[in-house]
């Protein structure tokens, strides 16, 4: 979804509990609101807008089998076959000469991940500005729960894997 808009407003939990909410309104009408406790930061709108994205980040779901593995409990509780295996995920983001990483995410598995990766790196290209941004390099990376590298996404891929996108039929 491209953003077009961000709204920034107050709401209220079931329990009444206060709560900022931040509405990413995208182009054809698409919106997605996220509703958190208050911060106590000072930062105010930015810091919301930033929060909000991290939990965009750490509840999304991709490639996620419909076959009651959303059971309540842990993996191990369920007695899943790879809960031992780690699908914690840290994305790293380039921003100009800076880096900036979200929160670590639970995803279903690195292919996963890499897809995440890929699809936020497409939607990077368009906030690239020929000239003005190195359009070489990396625009992101994704880390394991140790902080290794698994892969990195460098424009030349994402500019591939957008082109893909826009020759498949819907």
């Amino acid at each position: 979804m491209q953003i077009v808009g961000i709204n920034i407003g107050p709401a209220a939990a079931p329990s009444g509990l206060p709560l900022v909410r931040v509405v990413f309104e995208g182009e054809g009408g698409e919106s997605v609101a996220v509703e958190m406790a208050r911060g106590e930061d000072a930062d105010g709108a930015l810091s919301a807008i930033e929060r909000a994205k991290a939990l965009l980040v750490q509840t999304a779901t991709f490639e996620m089998p419909v076959d009651g593995n959303d059971v309540p409990g842990s993996s191990e509780e369920r007695g899943d076959v790879h809960a031992a295996e780690s699908n914690i995920y840290t994305f790293e983001y380039r921003d100009g000469d800076q880096t900036r990483q979200v929160p670590p995410a639970e995803m279903p598995s690195f292919e996963a991940a890499r897809a995440e990766a890929i699809r936020c790196a497409i939607d990077m290209l368009v906030d690239l500005q020929p000239g003005a941004d190195d359009l070489t390099g990396w625009l992101i990376r994704v880390r394991d729960h140790a902080g290794n590298e698994l892969c990195s996404i460098d424009v030349a891929e994402a500019e591939a894997a957008r082109q893909a996108n826009d020759n498949t039929p819907l």
